[in-house]
């Protein structure tokens, strides 16, 4: 397992890179979730890691969808998943660098 903790410029640098692309102009730029959502996901026995998967919400928005993970790689999909996140550009944070 690796450590998956980028620096800030980085962040910015690939975000901001999603964001300019032409290809993904008017979409999704963030999704937030509650921090309650995750820790409930996170303590289930057996999670080692988080999946994010990208889909189309009812109102064909691009937004997220998240799974634990287990030691063999396969998704927890009998567990708690995470979705309706509350999306950017409908709430997005006022001063973050990552924007």
């Amino acid at each position: 397992m690796t450590n998956n903790i980028i620096t800030l410029t980085q962040a910015e640098t690939e975000t901001h890179a999603f964001q300019n692309a032409q290809q993904f102009q008017g979409l999704t730029k963030s999704c937030a979730i509650d921090k309650t959502a995750y820790n409930q996901l996170l303590s289930q026995p057996g999670v080692v890691e988080i999946r994010t998967y990208f889909s189309l919400n009812s109102n064909n928005i691009l937004s997220i969808v998240v799974v634990g993970v287990d030691n063999n790689g396969n998704d927890m999909t009998n567990g708690i998943i995470i979705g309706e996140s509350k999306h950017c550009p409908y709430f997005c944070p006022p001063n973050s660098p990552l924007m």
